[in-house]
């Protein structure tokens, strides 16, 4: 539900500053972010991922935690406050500079907070994790950012949105995340969590090069106005991974780390996330194709038109990177950060040079070799998943049929409505509601019919009455799913 309201708001306060600003304004934020996110990758190298995986934590590792954290906050903001011209000169964009600079203090904000944040995710109290990040977009970004937007401060609107958001963020994950900040330096125990920190910050900045390096070429050698509109694209074709798959990895983290002992049980829970992943993507994403041109034009103006094509083309990426995220959580958990991390570095150079292949052909042809980036990283996180919790191929492949079959059924109704819509010559947002309004029948029946198997008993409990009075007309009287029938599940003896 935090997830759903985060996009509402997200989506929401996009189309507003889409429509007072500039695809320039966004394409120089932009190419200012890519650059801060690479610093915020190194920022506390991987001590918060630490925290949250290592099975043994005393008080001497959150103070060590703490302190090493607030250092390299303070040292990681100088490093930015001097290097930002050579940043600038990197994107081709002067006016990186002072954007680079004002962004720089987010470092010390995120350095006091990174150790509450993680421990929050360590005790899986989502709950607070969400007010806060809701709280902090729409006070801090949505309200600031709106309010500058109207009084015509430009990309600037942007940045002190995102500067008053970290601060709200930072303050309020300290204050849920109680723990002592009295200063301590233990080299044993910052050893400890920096052997494991380490690799994933490795991991982690090249997995930014891969997500970043098709911004860059786009930014660098094809212009910041076609930057601002491959980043809208990206946001659109973003919305149901980020907010189904991160939003479950991040909370399948932990309860993985957990389990380290249980390969069993993480075998289950690693196919039905699968599953369940699968199974909100895949239509999402082909719907999202199909009314990809009325969409962007009701959304956002007609300006906007040369975001069409490339989102089509990412939808395809869309499911494969949805998935391939849920390797990383089970390789994370169980400590295989340098096997994820020979993977990144071959998945960043197909980013980074199919996007410079494909930029001959403007931003579709650097979406298209996105597209087969993703594609490889599919496969490569999924062998390591399925290495891991020792699942054969047939089985992983066998989880999304339902959702393939689902996602046929949706696109066939979705593309009709469209059809019929044009020929009737309806406006544009007429269109895109009487497709997504098409689209949502089958989706909403396969969901109702994934939910009312026996492996989703959990999820429907949580229901209202009403939609388990749906669900329960669907409920399927035949063996579980997943890695386990009711009865062995009780037993806790594996199939």
């Amino acid at each position: 539900m935090g997830a759903v309201i985060s996009v509402l708001f997200q989506l929401a306060v996009g189309v507003l500053l889409a429509r007072l600003l500039t695809p320039a304004d966004f394409g120089v934020m932009t190419l200012a972010v890519m650059v801060l996110g690479l610093a915020q990758v190194l920022g506390d190298l991987g001590i918060g991922d630490a925290v949250v995986q290592r099975t043994r934590l005393t008080e001497h590792h959150v103070r060590t935690a703490f302190t090493f954290s607030v250092m390299l906050g303070l040292a990681m903001a100088a490093i930015l406050m001097v290097a930002a011209p050579l940043g600038a000169i990197v994107m081709g964009d002067a006016r990186v500079t002072t954007v680079l600079r004002v962004l720089s203090v987010r470092f010390v904000f995120r350095g006091t907070a990174a150790v509450a944040e993680a421990l929050l995710r360590r005790q899986l109290n989502f709950r607070r994790l969400f007010f806060v990040d809701t709280l902090s977009y729409v006070l801090g970004f949505g309200g600031v950012a709106i309010a500058l937007a109207l009084l015509g401060y430009g990309v600037w609107s942007l940045v002190w949105g995102s500067l008053v958001q970290a601060l709200i963020a930072s303050a309020a994950q300290l204050a849920a995340g109680r723990h002592s900040i009295r200063p301590l330096l233990v080299r044993r125990d910052l050893t400890d969590l920096l052997h494991f920190g380490f690799g994933s910050t490795v991991s982690r900045c090249v997995n930014y090069l891969a997500l970043n390096g098709d911004n860059f070429v786009v930014g660098r050698w094809i212009g910041p106005a076609s930057l601002g509109a491959y980043e809208r694209a990206y946001v659109l074709i973003s919305l149901p991974r980020s907010y189904v798959a991160n939003v479950m990895s991040t909370a399948m983290f932990p309860a993985f780390a957990q389990l380290q002992g249980e390969p069993a049980r993480v075998r289950r829970g690693y196919l039905l996330l699968t599953k369940f992943t699968a199974m909100v993507a895949a239509p999402s994403l082909v719907t999202l194709a199909i009314v990809a041109p009325h969409l962007v034009r009701s959304l956002y103006g007609p300006q906007w038109s040369e975001v069409v094509v490339p989102l089509q083309i990412l939808a395809i990426a869309g499911y494969f990177r949805g998935l391939y995220h849920l390797g990383g959580v089970v390789a994370q958990s169980h400590g295989q950060v340098y096997s994820e991390l020979r993977r990144q570095i071959v998945y960043a150079a197909l980013v980074i040079g199919g996007g410079l292949v494909g930029s001959r052909h403007g931003v579709p042809g650097v979406a298209v070799g996105v597209s087969v980036a993703a594609l490889f990283m599919f496969i490569a996180m999924a062998h390591l998943a399925l290495r891991i919790t020792k699942t054969p191929w047939h089985r992983y492949f066998g989880v999304q049929l339902g959702a393939l079959l689902t996602a046929g059924i949706t696109g066939a109704a979705a593309l009709s409505v469209r059809i019929l819509l044009e020929a009737r010559h309806a406006s544009s947002g007429a269109i895109a509601l009487g497709v997504v309004a098409a689209a949502a029948v089958p989706f909403g029946v396969a969901m109702l019919r994934q939910l009312s198997e026996p492996d989703f008993e959990p999820i429907r409990a949580r229901l209202p009455l009403s939609c388990v009075r749906l669900v329960d007309v669907l409920r399927p009287h035949r063996r579980s799913t997943a890695e386990e029938t009711p009865t062995q599940r009780v037993s806790g003896s594996p199939a």
